[in-house]
C-alpha cells in the first residue's frame, strides 16, 4: 500500500512542479490576439511559418502566467513548508526554473504549429500527438541541457521517475479537459 502511495504523490508532485508548463497555453488565449510572431511571413511553399494562432502578445502573456503561477507556488509551498515541492532555493536559479517550463511550454506550442504548417495540417484541425505533447516537448528542449540537475533530481531520480511517467500519461486527458472548457467559454473555435 505504500508503494501506491508514494506513486501517487510522486504523480501529483510532477504535475504541480509543471504548472508553470501546463498553464502557459491555456493562458496565451487569454492574452491571445495582436501582431502575429511570424509577422504574416511565409515559407517557399506558400504557407505560414506559425499563423495568426500565435502571437506576441500570447507568448508573452503566457509565458508570464506561468512564470506567474510558479512564484504563487513557491509561496504556498514555502507557508507549508513543503520545500521539496518546490523548483529551489537560490533566487536567480528558481526564476531561470520558471522561465523554461513557462517559455519552454510556448515554444513548444510553436514548434508544433511550424511542423504542423510544414504537414499541410490547418489550423485548428487535429494533429493527434503533436498537439498533447508538443509543450512538454519543447520544455524539456530546454530544460533538460539548462538545468538538467534540476530535472533529473526532480523527474528521474527513485520514485520521482514514476511521477513523470504520469504526468505524460495525464497529458493527454489534461489537453482534453483544457480545451473543453475553453471551448465552451468561447475561447477555442473546437473541443481538441
Amino acid at each position: 500500500m505504500d508503494v501506491i502511495i508514494d506513486a501517487i504523490f510522486a504523480i501529483l508532485r510532477a504535475v504541480w512542479l509543471m504548472v508553470p508548463m501546463l498553464i502557459p497555453n491555456s493562458a496565451a488565449v487569454l492574452f491571445g490576439g495582436g501582431t502575429a510572431i511570424d509577422f504574416g511571413r511565409t515559407m517557399k511553399d506558400g504557407t505560414r511559418i506559425l499563423g495568426d494562432g500565435k502571437t506576441w502578445n500570447g507568448l508573452i502573456g503566457g509565458t508570464l502566467s506561468g512564470m506567474g503561477l510558479g512564484m504563487i507556488q513557491i509561496i504556498i509551498m514555502n507557508l507549508l513548508d513543503v520545500p521539496s515541492w518546490t523548483y529551489g532555493v537560490c533566487v536567480p536559479s528558481t526564476v531561470f526554473i520558471l522561465f523554461l517550463l513557462a517559455f519552454g511550454s510556448m515554444f513548444g506550442d510553436m514548434l508544433g504549429s511550424f511542423i504542423k504548417r510544414r504537414i499541410k495540417v490547418a489550423r485548428g484541425a487535429k494533429a493527434p500527438g503533436l498537439d498533447q505533447y508538443d509543450f512538454l516537448i519543447g520544455t524539456l528542449i530546454l530544460i533538460i541541457p539548462l538545468q538538467w540537475a534540476w530535472f533529473r533530481a526532480n523527474f528521474l531520480d527513485g520514485v520521482y521517475l514514476v511521477g513523470f511517467i504520469g504526468l505524460i500519461i495525464l497529458i493527454p486527458i489534461m489537453h482534453r479537459v483544457v480545451n473543453i472548457i475553453g471551448f465552451k467559454m468561447g475561447k477555442k473555435d473546437v473541443p481538441w
